[in-house]
């Protein structure tokens, strides 16, 4: 039997020399750790143990940080056939699945149907229509205020209060029984009274509605939890709890419902940290370009996608003192439009490295090969 320490030794050589030889051949690279991910699998469980988690896969599907997940319980949240496919390979059951797409292709409302994920989403009659007949539960999702996300959703998706009122009563002439309702308070949310009035409004929903006697279980009150800021995360979770209360002391039939989620970027945020070289620079109308080795067609592509704004940080400690000149770095596409960020920095030079780091929620996974160019290796640190 291999000495534990023996081992441990040689998975560190091993990850050294991958590290010295990205570097060497000046490739960028994304180092990926667990220990972030397990921190805040433990952060939600103390904070908001009554919310079960369904992670939101679109966020960041990589197969390492999904087992992860599995492995402690934390449920998942599929938008797709694809996704859906991708957890059932994972050797997780369907149990442990929402399909939290409001729009489905119905090739992919059949697979799941097939392989008996428990529930979905519809937010108009046209969407429910599609399951009739279709052995799936179902959950309303409603239109909320959100217009303190980063992004809001309100403007695509969820049922106003009448619509919800029309879907409701459509089910009932259909014998279709309503399980539930979702929201989604939008991503990146920074008010986190949204949670406690989309819970609100939920409720009222629901009592409205008590004489159609649909068997309510569930509310899902979708994802926007801060990924980087503990404190704002907390905030949220001290809003949710008090949303749950009051929840629970309204007059209504409802004292059972099960309270789940869709967090993502709270999960993967911190799992990645990328670091690029300058692979060119030039100086122009008083200002120097960098060039580096990464575009917003690759892994920045969490700023157009996401509204990030990542923090570049100099690796070589020698070149962070003097003079600060003003500054663009731009991604390595033939496409001008590929503007990654203006600011101030030293002078640098070609090959260089910046640290980028909570570079975990949508980058890889929104990722594309635009001009020929590969996507971003990974090293897994732990």
């Amino acid at each position: 039997m291999l000495n534990s320490s023996f081992l441990f030794s040689s998975i560190i050589i091993i990850i050294l020399k991958k590290l010295t030889e990205l570097v060497n051949l000046q490739k960028p690279f994304f180092t990926i750790c667990r220990k972030p991910l397990v921190e805040q699998i433990n952060l939600w469980k103390n904070k908001i143990p009554m919310i079960q988690p369904h992670y939101a896969v679109k966020c960041n599907n990589d197969p390492y940080l999904i087992n992860i997940l599995k492995e402690h319980n934390v449920n998942f949240d599929c938008a797709s056939g694809g996704e859906i496919q991708q957890i059932l390979n994972s050797s997780i059951s369907s149990t442990k699945i929402i399909y939290a797409n409001p729009y489905k292709n119905i090739n992919d409302l059949d697979y799941a149907v097939k392989e008996k994920v428990p529930i979905t989403v519809v937010d108009s009659l046209e969407e429910l229509d599609k399951l009739r007949n279709k052995k799936i539960e179902t959950m309303v999702r409603v239109k909320v205020n959100d217009k303190d996300s980063l992004m809001p959703f309100s403007s695509k998706f969820g049922a106003s209060f009448e619509e919800s009122m029309d879907i409701l009563k459509r089910a009932k002439e259909y014998k279709m029984n309503i399980s539930g309702f979702s929201f989604h308070v939008g991503s990146g949310c920074f008010n986190s009274n949204q949670y406690y009035d989309a819970v609100k409004m939920v409720s009222d929903i629901m009592i409205k509605s008590n004489y159609l006697n649909h068997e309510y279980k569930i509310i899902d009150i979708g994802g926007g939890f801060a990924g980087d800021c503990d404190e704002k995360f907390l905030d949220q979770a001290k809003k949710i709890n008090e949303a749950v209360d009051m929840f629970k002391n309204r007059f209504h039939p409802y004292k059972d419902i099960t309270f789940i989620s869709e967090p993502g970027r709270f999960y993967m945020t911190k799992t990645h940290t990328l670091y690029v070289p300058i692979i060119a620079k030039r100086k122009t109308n008083n200002k120097t370009f960098y060039i580096i080795d990464e575009s917003v067609y690759s892994s920045f592509s969490n700023i157009k996608y996401d509204m990030a704004n990542p923090t570049f940080e100099i690796v070589n400690q020698a070149r962070k003192t003097g003079k600060e000149y003003d500054s663009v770095i731009f991604g390595r596409t033939c496409d001008s439009g590929d503007k990654i960020q203006e600011l101030k920095l030293p002078e640098l030079e070609i090959g260089d490295y910046f640290e980028i780091k909570n570079m975990g929620a949508y980058t890889t996974v929104s990722s594309t090969n635009f001009n020929g160019f590969n996507s971003t290796e990974k090293v897994y640190l732990c």
